[in-house]
């Protein structure tokens, strides 16, 4: 996957961590008397746990695994998912391909990316009939140029760099490259 790979114990871990946050922040609004804070953050926890399920119905088990464990192996990427999947894409060859270009995009990111800064990034990914897309929207990121592959043999992509932002879409078709 990358230089940052995971193994089982340390997501679990990672899993765990973020769980307990997410409790902790519910139980404080709660013990404050927060009540419709605390029913919103249960509401978006359980928002982004039901967007990263949908990964699945995806069926490239690298891509779904790259995009769940992005934020745990770049702390700096704040990773919001939104997912329109209504179709699968099913292509092992894809998912290799893609999780291999994904990872190069991040690397490049990662290196741009302003000492103690965070960095916001989008990921929207989006099936239809006959198609799919990924796109990659990063915001505060201050960089004139990234060095990363605009072609790729099997993906379709494209770059846009606009100032404080950086948008990558990755498409292709379905039952084919």
């Amino acid at each position: 996957m990358g230089k940052n790979e995971l193994n089982v114990s340390q997501a679990v871990r990672f899993s765990r961590h973020d769980h307990m946050n997410d409790l902790q922040l519910i139980l404080m609004n709660i013990d404050m008397g927060k009540y419709s804070e605390a029913r919103n953050c249960i509401l978006e926890k359980t928002g982004d746990m039901q967007r990263e399920a949908l990964l699945q119905k995806l069926s490239m088990p690298l891509t779904e695994e790259w995009i769940t464990t992005l934020g745990w192996r770049y702390p700096v990427l704040k990773v919001q998912l939104y997912c329109d999947i209504t179709e699968k894409i099913d292509s092992s060859e894809i998912d290799q391909e893609l999780v291999k270009y994904l990872e190069q995009v991040v690397l490049a990111v990662e290196a741009k990316i302003q000492r103690y800064a965070d960095c916001p990034v989008t990921i929207e990914v989006t099936t239809e009939t006959a198609s799919w897309s990924m796109q990659l929207t990063f915001t505060e990121l201050y960089a004139k140029q990234l060095d990363i592959p605009e072609h790729s043999s099997q993906l379709t992509v494209e770059v846009l760099g606009e100032p404080n932002q950086w948008t990558f879409t990755i498409s292709g078709q379905l039952g084919g490259l």
